[in-house]
């Protein structure tokens, strides 16, 4: 027993006592001078310290340069709408200025030329006022001298009596009546274009009351008129006075138009009462037009479905003249209520959806094509590729034809 507890401490204990000087002489030699603080030596906490330091300085310096972006783009686009706000507000000032001053201009340039018409008149109704009132007053001392030249000496007399001939525009009672209207009632001046009560009262005041007056007027008379009355030069010769006044001293003034309107308006006797155009029969009862012979369509009224379908047979006959009426009629029959819709009375090409179901309900069903009719409806679209909004009943007219169906529907 003595020599197991012997081998055991030598062989097994001795060993282990060995192994755990040798760790402690190895952990001295590793270790030696280092300060260890929970997992991590103490240098090792100083650099990964140091290195989140710089780190954060890095960041700290990143985001203050973002920061300095994002302020100068601020500060740009502030200026960039400054900038846009003033292009806006200047142009808008130079169209509203550049509105102004053509408006101005054209005001100016108006009234200039309204002041420079109306000068330019008024100067020419004062120039025939003027020329007007030197010939009355070169007309008086005339007729008082006339007497001193004859008895002076007669040589003289003819020299300054030669130009007597223009005297001869003495016709002033014919123009003129300065006692009033002597040959009976006035006539009313205002039925005459371009007299208004106005020039009536002024033409009354020179003594011009009737018709005949201005209808005996000649080209120097006009010139007198217009020179004692207040008229705008030129427009007795433009609203044709003269003409005017004849034509109503002709025909005898208001009284005769009103007798020639009542004379217009009476109504001629009919026809007696017997004969083939009058009202009543011989017997005295009222005639019965005839009516429309038996058969005829004259007089009837077409309904609104004639009507719908003569633009249906038109349609169709465009793509075939020899298109029959019956056959027109059962294709219409076929489509029944879908032609009341607009949209659904017309086969839009350009809708796929929409010429499949063509395809697979006319083409499959009613005209018992089995196979290609996708081809056959496509056909019928290259046909009436000309008209932008195809009839479905000439679409299926002209499907039925190219499928030789058109039995079906007489």
């Amino acid at each position: 027993m003595s020599n197991i507890i012997a081998f055991v401490l030598c062989f097994l204990l001795l060993p282990l006592l060995l192994l755990g000087l040798l760790g402690l002489l190895l952990g001295w030699l590793f270790f030696r001078g280092k300060k260890v603080d929970g997992d991590l030596s103490i240098e090792g906490e100083g650099a990964l310290r140091a290195e989140a330091d710089s780190l954060r300085a890095r960041v700290q310096e990143l985001e203050g340069r973002v920061s300095t972006r994002d302020t100068e783009i601020s500060g740009l686009k502030g200026k960039l709408a400054a900038g846009a706000a003033a292009a806006a507000a200047a142009t808008t000032a130079t169209a509203v200025a550049s509105k102004a001053t053509a408006a101005d201009a054209a005001i100016a340039s108006d009234s200039a030329e309204d002041d420079t018409y109306a000068l330019e008149w008024r100067n020419r109704y004062l120039a025939a006022r003027v020329k007007y009132l030197e010939s009355q007053i070169a007309e008086a001392p005339k007729a008082k001298a006339a007497p001193k030249a004859k008895a002076k000496a007669a040589p003289k007399v003819k020299a300054k009596v030669a130009p007597k001939p223009k005297a001869k525009a003495a016709p002033k009672p014919k123009v003129l009546y300065k006692d009033g209207p002597t040959d009976g009632k006035p006539d009313d001046l205002k039925e005459i274009k371009g007299i208004g009560p106005k020039f009536e009262k002024d033409l009354n005041g020179k003594g011009i009351y009737y018709f005949r007056q201005i209808g005996a007027w000649q080209a120097k008379d006009v010139k007198m008129v217009e020179g004692v009355i207040d008229s705008i030069p030129g427009r007795i010769k433009r609203d044709e006075w003269v003409k005017q006044a004849k034509g109503l001293a002709k025909a005898g003034g208001s009284k005769a138009k009103a007798a020639a309107t009542s004379s217009k308006t009476r109504k001629k006797p009919g026809p007696k009462p017997g004969t083939k155009r009058g009202a009543l029969t011989a017997s005295g009862a009222p005639r019965k037009k005839p009516g429309p012979k038996t058969g005829s369509t004259q007089g009837k009224k077409a309904s609104a479905a004639d009507e719908a379908f003569e633009k249906y047979y038109t349609n169709v006959k465009k793509y075939d003249p020899k298109a029959r009426k019956p056959v027109v009629q059962g294709i219409v029959k076929y489509c029944g209520v879908s032609l009341r819709s607009r949209d659904a009375s017309l086969v839009a090409c350009s809708d796929e959806a929409e010429l499949k179901r063509v395809a697979n309900g006319f083409v499959t069903k009613k005209l018992e094509r089995t196979e290609g009719q996708m081809d056959l409806v496509k056909e019928v679209c290259a046909d009436m590729k000309g008209e932008r909004f195809k009839s479905r009943v000439t679409f299926y007219y002209l499907a039925a034809k190219k499928a030789r169906k058109l039995g079906i529907f007489s």
